[in-house]
């Protein structure tokens, strides 16, 4: 995915954003108290994502385009595999 295609990429509701943060939090078991990331004297961790989608912050924006961005290359890397993993149809008989 190259830079031009960075504007292409279609955002995901902050409802799907959310809904994401929770599969994390319940499905994969993370810790809410784990550190999502630190940016110089700032940590974010698990439990305040969703909090920062809600308000809109800077860092929920960038949240939401992290999550549309990662969606949209595991979309690319699905039909890249699928392209090289196509059975050719039988011989006919």
């Amino acid at each position: 995915m190259g830079e031009d295609d960075l504007s292409d990429i279609p955002l995901v509701s902050m409802q799907e954003a959310i809904a994401e943060v929770r599969r994390w939090l319940d499905a994969e078991g993370m810790d809410p108290e784990a550190v999502f990331t630190t940016i110089g004297d700032q940590t974010v961790r698990y439990k305040d994502l969703i909090a920062h989608l809600e308000q809109e912050t800077p860092d929920g924006c960038l949240l939401r385009f992290a999550i549309s961005r990662g969606r949209g290359m595991k979309r690319e890397r699905g039909q890249a595999l699928r392209s090289l993993l196509q059975i050719a149809p039988p011989p006919a008989a």
